[in-house]
């Protein structure tokens, strides 16, 4: 069983970024993230074995830790060896790893991200626990400033600005686990096909066309698609085909034909029937509560503001 240590001194300051409530589909990738400037005293850990768990009502499951130092310093134990954590370092640590890491100087400001255990960081798990120097560290951590800042911002291109931002950020992710160097050339391809497909949602692709462009058969194409990502082909276009729709009802003034049009549906009738079956609801209903819930946390955050 883990042995969770927790110990957060008063003089601490944390800013948490939930990406449920953001713009986009950073969501599916990053379970929790947060900014902290940290003083006093500051101990987080995992001791022993067992399952890395989210306690919150919205994610569960394994995480992969992603921490970016901006200023200070900190010190974190993996194993037998201890490391100091200095600014424009990263410390990344793959899920089911044990670990402690605490404040070292006067203080520590960084930023951390903790990553779904999900088919885009599969790979994660092939890397060891780590403390290294990246020029991505500052990277990631002025993104993640500007998300946070303009997260509470009241601009009529708030949304908009916060969806390009999210996209830096997991595009700045990925550059910082250096995802290309840790996959095989076939790999490599793939997934920068499924790349393509993500921004060509609104062509009629096929398993026979996909499978061509890798230059393999389509029970090969089949098995590699449910290695990499998880699921089969078929299903991995319409989860991606709907969770891009997802966002345009909820971000966007688009009619269903025109929805249905960019996420590669042949008429509104057909995308409503599939969107339907998946999330149980309408997509006008779905968009309705979508927005009724907005407005709601609008009037919360001005009330507590």
């Amino acid at each position: 069983m883990w042995q969770d240590i927790l110990n957060i001194h008063p003089d601490c300051i944390e800013d948490f970024i939930n990406f449920d409530k953001l713009p986009g589909q950073a969501a599916s990738l990053i379970a929790f993230a947060g900014m902290s400037y940290l003083q006093t005293e500051y101990k987080i850990g995992k001791t022993g074995k067992g399952n890395i768990c989210l306690n919150n009502e919205n994610n569960s499951g394994h995480v992969h830790y992603l921490i970016s130092t901006h200023a200070g310093e900190g010190k974190i134990k993996l194993g037998n060896n201890e490391y100091l954590v200095k600014p424009g370092s990263i410390v990344l640590l793959p899920a089911g790893t044990p670990f402690l890491y605490e404040l070292s100087g006067e203080y520590w400001e960084m930023c951390w991200l903790l990553l779904h255990d999900c088919s885009e960081y599969k790979f994660v798990h092939q890397l060891h626990p780590s403390v290294y120097s990246s020029i991505n560290a500052e990277r990631l951590y002025q993104t993640m400033s500007l998300i946070r800042e303009f997260q509470h911002g009241e601009s009529i291109y708030q949304s908009d600005i916060i969806l390009r931002l999210v996209e830096v950020l997991v595009y700045q992710i990925a550059q910082t686990l250096n995802m290309g160097q840790q996959l095989t050339k076939q790999q490599q391809k793939f997934h920068s096909l499924i790349r393509r497909v993500n921004k060509q949602l609104q062509l009629s692709w096929t398993v026979k066309q996909l499978a061509a462009e890798m230059h393999m058969s389509e029970p090969h194409f089949f098995r590699l698609c449910k290695k990499e990502m998880g699921m089969t082909p078929i299903k991995l276009l319409t989860h991606t085909r709907l969770e891009y729709a997802c966002y345009l009802l909820r971000y966007t003034q688009y009619n269903l034909d025109q929805i249905a049009d960019t996420v590669g549906y042949g008429d509104s009738a057909s995308f409503a029937h599939r969107f339907k079956k998946d999330y149980g609801l309408s997509p006008g209903r779905w968009r309705k509560e979508q927005i009724n819930n907005f407005q709601s946390n609008d009037i919360e955050n001005g009330e507590q503001r």
